[in-house]
């Protein structure tokens, strides 16, 4: 059975600026990605040759319903569209953001973000453990936001694996 996972922009951006993307292609076989996703990971690369050369992600454009409407109102169009396309895929979601997250879980989603990316990594043998623990200081020194609490769970799960 093949793993397929629906993503949000920031865990794409935040790996993309560390030349880490490849690493989504190493956990999952798809990850499907709605148009305005796609469209906000563009923002600041020069070309989308960086994106297009991941075979594994795969863009999906999202027909307008009331459900991603409302969800509009109240999350910014990237993240609207990823619950919406997770909804309608019946797929796990990408999502770092803790109001989306949130929103996704209410809908009964099943959500990881990039701290749980690097968990999943770690445990499937894909990075090392320092490697993963790397990727999260650089992210965090680059602006990602995680709570001190959240942190120090993951560098702990990180050193039982």
């Amino acid at each position: 059975m093949s793993q397929l996972i629906v993503s949000d922009t920031t865990s794409l951006i935040v790996l993309e600026k560390q030349n880490k993307l490849s690493l989504l292609c190493k956990l999952f076989d798809e990850v499907i990605i709605p148009q305005a996703v796609y469209d906000e990971l563009l923002i600041g690369l020069d070309s989308d040759k960086t994106i297009k050369a991941f075979s594994c992600l795969k863009i999906k454009t999202i027909a307008s319903s009331e459900r991603l409407h409302d969800l509009l109102i109240i999350l910014d169009q990237g993240e609207a569209e990823a619950i919406e396309l997770a909804i309608r895929e019946n797929l796990p979601l990408i999502i770092d953001e803790k109001k989306g997250r949130k929103i996704a879980r209410n809908f009964g989603l099943v959500v990881t973000g990039l701290a749980g990316i690097l968990i999943l990594a770690t445990h499937k043998k894909v990075l090392r453990a320092t490697q993963s623990k790397v990727i999260l200081e650089t992210s965090i020194k680059n602006g990602y936001r995680l709570s001190e609490t959240l942190y120090k769970q993951v560098i702990d799960k990180l050193n039982t694996l």
